[in-house]
């Protein structure tokens, strides 16, 4: 029986992405928790493409928490790399959730998306790995395989991201 995992996702493309990667077809549970992602309809469109591709894996189960933006604001309050913080609360969530029920490993999507910074993420997910006594699945470097038929989102998520994405688009 394989080990039961949970995969933290913030998108269907790199959801897909990383089920290609990890070789496993039963015990998954993926983790819909992104309280940086703005707007709400931003949100929900997300969301709702995870959904889209998770009718092709009825063994997954989706885990979609509250979506309380004020966390993320709270989180990245005075603090200089937003980003970092960003990613610590919701792989902090994650490592969190999965000891709560008593998953055996955990991985993040957030590592094979283009618009975040990998090694910052899996240095965090190591400290969080010794704090938790959780294996963070680090898949093989995955091929960003192109997928069509769900929205696709061309930012991060956070408010601060999409303004960055509108000034080099239009004022560029």
């Amino acid at each position: 029986m394989e080990k039961s995992i949970l995969i933290h996702t913030c998108c269907a493309d790199c959801l897909l992405n990383t089920l290609a990667c990890i070789g496993q077809t039963e015990n998954i549970t993926v983790l819909f928790y992104n309280p940086n992602i703005h707007p709400r309809a931003e949100f929900l469109e997300r969301l709702n493409a995870v959904k889209i591709v998770l009718q092709n894996y009825p063994a997954v189960t989706l885990v979609i928490p509250d979506y309380r933006p004020k966390e993320y604001f709270e989180s990245i309050k005075n603090k200089k790399k937003r980003c970092t913080a960003c990613w610590e609360l919701r792989l902090r969530y994650l490592f969190e959730y999965a000891k709560q029920h008593e998953f055996e490993s955990v991985t993040s999507t957030l590592i094979s998306s283009s618009y975040q910074d990998r090694q910052n993420i899996l240095s965090i997910a190591q400290k969080l790995e010794k704090e938790f006594s959780l294996q963070f699945f680090v898949p093989k470097e995955c091929k960003q395989e192109v997928h069509k038929g769900f929205y696709k989102q061309n930012y991060c998520g956070c408010c601060y991201s999409l303004v960055e994405r509108m000034n080099e688009k239009y004022m560029n």
